[in-house]
């Protein structure tokens, strides 16, 4: 083991030219690194993909040397940095989750390339989100788009109060899909497929006045037969139970289906942190063999690693 201070001195070079030092008490040897080198090394790992044995070749090291600096920096989380925002913005804010052990929560404003607030937590609940949102309390917020899950939308009011709640239409429209399947057998489940594939198309107020003044007329029209019931002793059900649930979504979304149209910086969806995840998540394929805790920090550190000029 070496010393709790180790003081080195030169002591020859590696066999790849690098400097080597030695400590004058516990005769150590080690080859320093630079973060510069680190960081460089950790990107062609997990951005570009570079098995150890590549990295191996191409820096002249032993691939269990490459292993065991690889795994010090997975380690430890990257530096907290978040890119500066001036003004008002719209953060765009979504999850993705890891089987049942972790999921990665990801902020990202509208007006930067890259996510300003990235975590890693065991669920996503409301305390999850509070303490991911607690480093960027600062920004002024007009409003933020998300998937509209309580613990989700709960710590945006208590973090940014005055910011307005925007439901990803996206996610609406996979949600009526996945009730009513893509190809619904009932009449009345093809009509609300066909008006919730409009959703993410409206752009305007003209639009959105339309598309709702549709939607509740058609409602009124088809009440009676869409409130149906069966029953069985004590026991009732809705006859077509998966069309009420398709419509009963949309109605709790009703206050924040359209509150995007005419605010700068807006999006009604959170489809470019869905691309984010599809970049991100397929690469940790290449190195399975990394435990729970590297996992976690190698999406934080793929991130941090993209947002620098590295």
């Amino acid at each position: 083991m070496g010393c709790k201070r180790c003081k080195y001195i030169r002591w020859g070079r590696h066999a790849n030219g690098r400097q080597r030092w030695c400590c004058v008490t516990c005769r150590k040897t080690r080859i320093r690194q630079k973060n510069s080198f680190k960081h460089k090394l950790l990107k062609r790992f997990l951005v570009d993909g570079d098995t150890m044995a590549q990295l191996s070749e191409k820096y002249g090291n032993h691939p269990l040397t490459i292993r065991n600096w690889l795994h010090k920096q997975l380690n430890q989380n990257p530096p907290l940095t978040n890119i500066p925002t001036t003004g008002p913005c719209w953060l765009v804010t979504d999850a993705t989750h890891f089987k049942m052990w972790g999921c990665l929560l990801v902020t990202k404003s509208t007006k930067e390339k890259h996510p300003l607030a990235i975590s890693f937590h065991a669920k996503e609940n409301f305390e999850s989100v509070r303490d991911h949102l607690n480093p960027i309390s600062g920004l002024v917020v007009n409003g933020y788009t998300t998937d509209g899950k309580r613990g989700l939308v709960a710590a945006y009011r208590q973090v940014f109060p005055q910011a307005r709640s925007q439901r990803c239409l996206v996610h609406i429209l996979m949600r009526v899909q996945g009730l009513l399947t893509h190809h619904p057998k009932l009449s009345l489940g093809r009509d609300l497929l066909n008006m919730a594939s409009q959703l993410p198309k409206i752009k305007s107020a003209v639009d959105a006045t339309s598309w709702w003044e549709q939607f509740s007329d058609w409602y009124q029209n088809n009440q009676t037969i869409i409130n149906i019931r069966s029953y069985k002793g004590n026991k009732s059900w809705y006859l077509h139970g998966n069309l009420h649930l398709a419509i009963t979504h949309i109605f709790n979304a009703a206050d924040s289906l359209f509150v995007f149209i005419n605010q700068e910086g807006s999006v009604s969806n959170t489809n470019q942190l869905e691309g984010l995840f599809g970049q991100r998540k397929p690469s940790l394929a290449r190195h399975r063999g990394l435990s729970r805790k590297r996992v976690a920090n190698a999406l934080l550190w793929t991130f941090y690693l993209l947002s620098k000029k590295t």
